[in-house]
């Protein structure tokens, strides 16, 4: 069972520690669900901006910057 991974703060800015949380994550095949305030894609997960309440989540990391 593949868990899902909630990036809260994601990022489309390269430098952004969110950025590098979904970019690594994907690349080791984890599903990720990006959580931010502005559109856009990161990898091939799409931004998601409509926060809603997710039950299906085993991690939540949130940026320090």
């Amino acid at each position: 069972m593949n868990k899902k991974t909630l990036v809260l703060g994601a990022s489309t800015k390269s430098d952004r520690y969110s950025f590098k949380a979904v970019m690594l994550l994907q690349k080791n095949g984890h599903n990720v669900v990006p959580l931010g305030f502005e559109h856009g894609t990161i990898g091939n997960a799409e931004i998601i901006t409509n926060w809603e309440n997710y039950n299906d989540i085993d991690t939540i990391t949130r940026s320090e910057e």
